[in-house]
């Protein structure tokens, strides 16, 4: 069976309650937090999780919600989970449109607009006015949604859920979030990237022939960007930037260069030369 249609019937159906069970109880849990007036209180009870771990667990945590390092850590999958890529971008393009459109709307102060700085723990920048909602949640569910959409063994998505969940929380343990705002970007997420691959089976252009070769050297290209641009304003995390960076240039260039029928040296992949090869 082809790779590109196998994967196409991988993707698991509407009805399936990995699909609506997350949104579902993510609604019920905000309605209540809304109704009982504990947005603020839960806020000051997550945000007081560093001063147990240290700083930098959630600044590690936070920084893999980044748009440009959630994509990069896709492009492993350039050559054996193109739709999977695209769909991710796709969900991303309606959040801009319309998750953007919703924050000047809704238009929710951030922590540090509302909150004395002496009430709450501020780990890095103060990113300013529209909390609402979330984007790194939402960019994380996408990620991980995209995943859970397309894999079988149950474990797996159980694990990415709850990773998901700590990286979405770590944006109110920094300090710049409600916890409305992450539970918002949760369901915006998770159902855009849900829309994402449904909109992919009607743009192969997107993520085939051509399509994947572009889409695969755009990622290589913010590798290369997050290698050298200390963009997220958090302090000792340029390190991990970098480290991660190559590792995914290498891995990613790798499958990049399987697409057009090359791979690249065993010595650049890690592996040990068979001494029988010559």
């Amino acid at each position: 069976m082809p790779a590109d249609l196998g994967e196409q019937k991988t993707v698991i159906k509407a009805r399936h309650y990995w699909v609506w069970g997350l949104p579902l109880f993510v609604l019920v849990l905000s309605v209540f937090i809304y109704l009982s007036d504990s947005n603020l209180s839960l806020f000051f009870t997550i945000n007081s999780l560093s001063g147990y771990t240290g700083d930098l667990l959630w600044v590690a945590l936070t920084f893999f919600s980044d748009g440009l390092v959630s994509f990069i850590i896709l492009l492993p999958w350039i050559k054996r989970k193109p739709r999977l890529i695209w769909a991710v971008l796709l969900a991303a393009i309606l959040f801009t449109i319309f998750g953007q459109g919703i924050k000047r709307v809704v238009d929710v102060a951030r922590p540090p607009q509302v909150l004395s700085p002496d009430v709450f723990h501020l780990i890095g920048p103060d990113w300013g006015q529209h909390a609402f909602p979330s984007g790194h949640a939402a960019m994380i569910f996408m990620l991980a949604g995209a995943f859970v959409f397309t894999i079988s063994r149950t474990w797996v998505r159980w694990l990415l859920v709850v990773f998901a969940s700590l990286i979405a929380l770590s944006r109110v343990v920094v300090g710049v979030h409600w916890p409305l705002d992450i539970l918002a970007g949760v369901v915006i997420g998770w159902v855009g990237v849900w829309i994402g691959l449904l909109l992919s089976k009607y743009s192969q252009w997107g993520w085939k022939g051509i399509g994947r070769k572009i889409l695969g050297a755009i990622l290589l290209i913010a590798c290369v960007v997050l290698f050298f641009v200390d963009y997220t304003g958090y302090q000792g995390i340029m390190g991990l930037q970098r480290v991660l960076a190559v590792v995914f240039f290498t891995i990613g260039m790798n499958e990049y260069l399987k697409i057009y029928g090359f791979n690249l040296p065993d010595w650049v992949r890690g592996k040990k030369q068979n001494k029988y090869s010559h």
